[in-house]
Formats: structure tokens, sequence, C-alpha cells
């Protein structure tokens, strides 16, 4: 630590205040260290200026570096910080020191605080006084002042250096920070512009004369209103709001998936977890409503049912585009009434479903990112996962074999038999699952969608959750499967639902009801090879240790 009790050259306080930034910027890949980059860049960007600071200037003398080790807290305050920076036309004012402001905490230190016995301010560091101000630092002369290019420190003259910092990262560092404060100030303008160019209010912000006005009842508009179709309306009208947010979520997280080399760096991954955590949360929600409706009794459904032929759930736009963006395949669909599903949809919806259709779904996204997980943690050396998982597969039968002959006397010859033909079986199948060539037959059968690659990859991230940068990738995959598995109540609930209230009807739409519902259930699962790859796991003790370049690698991921 440096003894920030003296006074220090430009050169050497520029050196402290931008290394930390660049050593926080480095570790910004950890999802810890985000919020500390983060911190210290609005630190730096609004007292930068205060502080004398410029980008390719750092012949400034920290005014804080510079104040006496018993300056009061309360030399933040506003009336004695304002100053005019550089003969710059903008006024600075530092805001309150966080934690104290005008609480009480500020005020009983700033009444501890012992005032001089020379009310002359603080010392510039060369000899020099400020004006008398009551103990509170002179900022305008300590900013401002360019008599001297150098400063005493304990009775030794440091020349302050006026050439511009080289170093490139510390120059994207600064560069970074002016961008940022440009659009502070952009942005507090826009505010400002906004908040004068009209009168807003809660009705008007959201739009409430068109959202409430939107529920039309067709028993009332054809005939006498039956009172649970009100109902009906809003549940469906919630779940196309929920779908839309959800989408929006999806496409957020599809463009972070296709940026950056398709490899989402430390940042990317927090933030596609938290919104897809975000997507999970939604889905249970739309799972609870069937709670509501389920409180609409079969014969007040009838007693409007008959007036939405031939509208159906089945016609949704916003659905079929979820369905598209998670990654479902046209043959896990099942048609009905002669024609594929997007033409039951308007016309109008037609084509953005069926483009939607042909981008790359949030599946081949992840099945891409995981792949490039597993080729930074193995590296150039040529590390093999899936013989590094054979291996452990056999020593792990090795176990168990000698354990059997050590109770070999307790059991019979037949029983000791089966029991090693089965022991045998089982490590038969746990290898076929690590060959790459038998993998590729199950491609080839539709059986899975995943790459080999992308599936050693998740089985790694599963083994190896304990790792701290593991842990965020595991979290994204753990949510996916809590997405797909949700899908699935909610499909199972809406053929409940149906079956209560119709039996064997069919749907308004067409279809057979809830039979066809049942069989879309079964068959429109998106990451379940993400859960089948549990299957490959081994317990946390059979594992062998992965050799120091490689933890070192997967300790440093993403």
């Amino acid at each position: 630590p440096y003894p920030m009790d003296q006074a220090i050259d430009g050169r050497t306080a520029a050196a402290l205040a931008l290394s930390a930034c660049v050593i926080v910027r480095q570790g910004a890949c950890s999802a810890a260290l985000k919020g500390a980059r983060e911190m210290l860049s609005c630190v730096l960007v609004n007292y930068s200026r205060v502080l004398g600071f410029e980008r390719s200037d750092c012949s400034f003398v920290s005014p804080l570096t510079m104040m006496r080790s018993d300056a009061p807290p309360n030399f933040w305050e506003r009336e004695y910080a304002e100053v005019s920076v550089r003969s710059q036309e903008m006024t600075v004012a530092p805001p309150a020191l966080h934690g104290y402001g005008n609480s009480g905490a500020f005020q009983e230190a700033s009444e501890s605080w012992e005032r001089p016995s020379v009310p002359t301010g603080p010392s510039l560091g060369d000899g020099r006084a400020c004006r008398p101000t009551g103990g509170k630092p002179d900022w305008y002369r300590m900013i401002s002042d360019k008599d001297s290019k150098a400063t005493k420190q304990d009775g030794v003259r440091s020349k302050i250096y006026e050439s511009p910092v080289q170093d490139e990262e510390v120059c994207k560092v600064t560069n970074d920070m002016g961008s940022d404060y440009g659009r502070s100030a952009a942005r507090a303008v826009n505010v400002q512009g906004a908040c004068l160019a009209r009168d807003l209010n809660y009705t008007d912000y959201l739009q409430l004369d068109k959202v409430l006005n939107a529920q039309t009842t067709q028993s009332g508009k054809w005939d006498e209103e039956q009172h649970d179709e009100l109902l009906f309306i809003i549940i469906h009208q919630t779940y196309e709001l929920w779908f839309k947010q959800i989408l929006y979520e999806l496409d957020s997280v599809a463009d972070m998936f296709a940026s950056e080399n398709s490899f989402l760096r430390g940042s990317q991954v927090s933030d596609s977890g938290l919104r897809l955590g975000r997507v999970v949360k939604i889905l249970r929600i739309l799972v609870q409503q069937f709670d509501i409706l389920e409180t609409m009794d079969a014969q007040a459904f009838h007693d409007f049912r008959d007036f939405l032929a031939p509208a159906s759930g089945f016609q949704s736009k916003q659905f079929r585009l979820l369905e598209n963006t998670l990654g479902l395949r046209k043959e896990q669909r099942i048609q009905h009434s002669g024609c594929p599903y997007f033409q039951h949809l308007r016309e109008e919806d037609q084509e953005d479903v069926v483009m939607r259709e042909e981008k790359p779904t949030l599946l081949s996204h992840v099945g891409t990112w995981l792949e490039s997980v597993l080729e930074r943690a193995c590296g150039d050396e040529g590390f093999d996962f899936a013989e590094y998982m054979r291996k452990a597969i056999r020593q792990a039968a090795e176990h168990d074999r000698r354990a059997m002959d050590k109770f070999r006397a307790r059991r019979g010859p037949e029983e000791e038999r089966k029991q090693r033909a089965e022991l045998e079986k089982k490590l038969e199948a746990h290898l076929r699952l690590f060959s790459p060539e038998e993998h590729a037959r199950l491609l080839a059968s539709g059986i899975r969608q995943l790459s080999f690659k992308a599936t050693m990859s998740c089985v790694m991230v599963h083994s190896f959750r304990a790792e701290p940068a593991m842990a965020p990738i595991h979290t994204l995959l753990s949510h996916l499967v809590e997405m797909d598995e949700l899908l699935a109540q909610w499909r199972h609930r809406h053929s409940l639902i149906v079956l209560r209230m119709l039996g064997s009807k069919s749907g308004t739409g067409g279809s057979s009801g809830h039979a066809y519902l049942t069989q879309v259930m079964a068959r429109s699962r998106i990451f379940i090879d993400l859960c089948h790859a549990m299957h490959y796991l081994l317990p946390h003790h059979a594992l062998p240790a992965l050799p120091p370049s490689v933890h070192r690698r997967v300790s440093s991921l993403p």
C-alpha cells in the first residue's frame, strides 16, 4: 500500500489509479469483480475532472493525495467543493461522501474532528498553504495552480512529468472513461428534455385506456354476455404479454451468443444467466395461471365456447415464435387438418414465423458455445476429456471388482456370476457413451441434437461445477433445463384442463383436443440433451485430478 498520508506527484497518482482500473478491467470476466469494475469506473468518471485528470495528460497533482491525513469527512460539502476545472465552463460539484451525506454518522464524524489551531487550510506539500477555509481544502488552488512543475515531499523535490501515458490498456481504460462521461452528460440532457417536454402520468405511460378496453366478449357482442368469458380473455391476454417478454429476453440472450465469436465472456454469461432465470420465473407464473382458469366451471365454459370458433390457441403467433426461437424442430411437430402448423396462422403472421424457423436457434447457439468452452479448457496440448472419462470409468469398475472379491465368500457362485456380468454390461454401456462413433449414430437417428464435443463440454461443466469459473455456466445450463421442464408442465396443464372442461371433444381450431395435446407434449422437449448428459456423470470421488495446466484453464473459464 502506498503511504497515502504523504503528498505524491501526479504521475505516481495516475499510475496508482489507472493500475487499479486495469487490474479490475482485466478481471472483469469474474462475476465477483464485475461490480468492482463498475464502481471503480463510476468513481473515476465522476471525479477525474475534479482530480485534474485528463486522458492525454498525467501532469496533475491530485488534490486528494495532498490533503492532510487528519482532514475531516465534511471536506466534500458542496459549498466548498464547487470549482471551475481547467478554465472550462463546467462546474464540478462532487456529491456527499458515500455513507455520510446528511446522516447522523456524518455529523458525528464532523464534530469529532479536531480543528487545527491555525485555520490556514491544508498544505500543498511544498510549504505553501491554502487560503483560510476553516480546515477545508482550497480546491481551486489545488487544481488550477500551475506556477510550479514540482512538489516537495519530505524535503525532496519530485518532478512531475508531462509526457502522456503510452500503455495501450491504460489508454483504452481512459477512452472508456471519456466515452462513459460523454454518455452520462448526454443522458442527463435527455432526461431533463423529456421531463420538460411532456406531462407523463401513470395511465398514459401504461396506455391503460387501450389495455383496459381491449376485452370484448363475443357472447356479449352476439348474445347475452356470459360472466366467465372476461376471465378467459384476460388469462389469454396475460399469456400473450408474458410471451412477448419471454421473446424479448431470449432474443437478447441469442444476440449475446451470436457475438464475440460465439464465446460468452464473464459478464455475458452472468447476464445471460440472469435473463434466462427471469424467463424461468415467468414460466412458473404461466403454469400457475391455470389455477385461476380452473376456477371456471365446465358448464360456464360451454356457455360461451361456441361463440369462439374457429379461433384457437393454436393460432398464437408468439407461442410459435417462442418454440422456433428455442429450437423446436419441424419433425417434432404434429400436423392436424392436413397442413403445416404455420398455415393455421393469419397470413400476415406466417412469414415472421417461418423466417424465425430459419434463423439459428438458442439450442444451436448453446451447442456452439459449449464446444468452444471445451476447446478452451483442453487447450492446444491435445487433452482428450472423453479419454479422461473413459479411464475414470475403468478405474471405478476395477474398484467394484476388488470389492466383489473381498466379499466373495458371502455370496454363492451363481449370484457372483450375475453381479459380475451386470458390472461388465454397465461398464460397456458407459464406455460407449464416450465414443464419437456411437454419438454420431445417435445424431443420425435423431436421438441426440448436440454434437459429441458439446456433450462432453456439458459433462465437464457438471463434473467440475464446484470450480468458481464453472458455476455461472452450470447455472445457465440449469436454467435451460428448467425452461424446458416448465414448458412441458405448461403443455401438461393445458392438456389436463382441456380434458377437464371438454372431455374428448375436438378443439375449436379443428384439432382432436386432448388427444392431440397429449401427443404434442410427448414430442416437444427441446433441451433434452442437457438432461441426457447426466447419464455420463461419475460420482465426484471417482474423478481423478485434472492435469495442472487443464485445471488452470478450467479455473479461469470463460
